[in-house]
């Protein structure tokens, strides 16, 4: 289990760098889709930030955004610990 939070974590990691700066194998991952690619990510660092949480592959994020799934999840926890969301 913690070898695939890590992996999960570097995959992430890759999706902030360039194609020279990553090994080959995570180039062709991204280009097939099995991991999430630099433009999908980086959607989820533009203004309002309001979706595509998924670091790994991205393949539920328009489901989860649609659904409304994290925006419930926030208040979720603002109710639980009454700290506004940054998005």
């Amino acid at each position: 289990f913690y070898a695939l939070e890590i992996l999960a974590q570097e995959f992430h990691k890759w999706s902030h760098m360039t194609k020279k700066e990553v090994p080959s194998w995570v180039n062709s991952l991204m280009d097939i889709g099995l991991t999430i690619g630099r433009v999908p990510h980086a959607q989820h660092h533009i203004a309002p930030y309001d979706g595509n949480y998924c670091i790994v592959s991205g393949l539920c994020n328009k489901s989860l955004d649609e659904s409304g799934f994290f925006r419930r999840l926030e208040h979720i926890v603002y109710n639980l610990n009454g700290i506004e969301s940054n998005a």
